[in-house]
């Protein structure tokens, strides 16, 4: 086997999406903070993201975090997706931890005072629940996130006038109830709803009177929470609630009065697999705004321990991705 390139990765899934983390095989890179360095990693080494992730050793809606140094918290960590990169990823965070406890590498003391980590989007904090020395949920205390506008009305491609909040939760969200698009709200129908869900995209980014939109969220009521589906692009979907998402989803209710401090917030998958969240305290956002820390727990679960290979004549090194 001519072989040119190794990466170590642990698979995992969080509640149907999937996290690759990277243990070992991208080369050092240059920055003093996490931004900086996955700066570096995508004007440099971008070929990496569609080696690691894209067809053939991928697919469409794969997501991996990259493990870095950190000069300001316990460890650095930034997420590239098959399509792009996030300064915040709340299911690859959750997956991230999973996999160091499944390989015994959480950092002394985690079980007591969890870890600080910093991301593009800003620092985190991370604990755990642990039952007979096992992990069995992550608990992730987000960046501040807010309303960042409301009642925002497009005319979106096939559906019409749609009605929807932005929100900020690490990445930006526009933020949708799903009743207003007559599709069910199940696994079954993804694919229009990633239809759908890229036709209020492009309205919204069409327009420059507020902030431009990286994904879109569907919610649908149910008790205690909503059921969320978050369109990441035209054929991609989130499988889990989202983490960033739910956090723009807490945002939005506390910032309309019908969230409060401390309350309980269930977020399910189209599959039915739930997140709970809280706001625990209220925060200013990054200019300055009216804000809440968000904190979400989920688990995820360990799919594979591999090592990628590129042998030295692939003629798909860069892999593919089809639309």
């Amino acid at each position: 086997m001519r072989t040119s390139r190794l990466f170590t990765v642990i698979d995992s899934h969080t509640a149907g999406h999937p996290t690759r983390t990277v243990t070992a095989g991208i080369p050092p890179l240059r920055g003093n903070s996490v931004r900086e360095q996955r700066d570096d990693f995508r004007a440099v080494h971008d070929g990496l993201r569609g080696l690691l992730l894209h067809e053939p050793r991928g697919h469409a809606a794969m997501a991996a975090a990259v493990p870095v140094p950190s000069r300001e918290a316990d460890q650095g960590l930034f997420f590239i997706f098959s399509y792009m990169y996030a300064d915040m990823c709340g299911h690859a965070t959750i997956g991230y931890i999973a996999s160091l406890a499944a390989t015994g590498a959480l950092p002394a003391g985690f079980e007591q005072t969890g870890m600080s980590i910093e991301t593009p989007a800003g620092i985190i904090r991370v604990t755990g629940t642990f039952e007979a020395g096992q992990l069995t949920s992550v608990v992730l205390r987000n960046v501040p996130s807010y309303l960042a506008s409301a009642d925002v009305t497009v005319e979106a491609e096939g559906l019409g006038t749609v009605t929807c909040d932005i929100a900020y939760g690490g990445i930006t969200y526009a933020l949708v109830d799903a009743r207003q698009v007559d599709l069910p709200f199940d696994i079954n129908h993804a694919s229009r709803w990633c239809r759908a869900g890229i036709a209020i995209k492009h309205a919204l980014n069409a327009a420059s009177s507020h902030p431009q939109v990286d994904s879109v969220l569907f919610h649908n009521a149910i008790e205690g929470g909503a059921r969320h589906l978050v369109i990441l692009a035209s054929n991609k979907f989130d499988r889990s609630p989202c983490g960033t998402g739910t956090s723009a989803r807490l945002a939005q209710l506390h910032a309309r009065g019908k969230l409060t401090t401390g309350a309980p917030y269930r977020a399910e998958n189209i599959l039915g697999v739930p997140f709970t969240a809280k706001v625990v305290e209220v925060a200013q956002g990054k200019d300055g705004q009216p804000a809440v820390i968000p904190e979400v727990r989920g688990m995820a679960h360990i799919s594979a321990f591999s090592t990628l290979v590129l042998e030295a004549d692939d003629p798909l090194a860069a892999g593919f991705l089809p639309n």
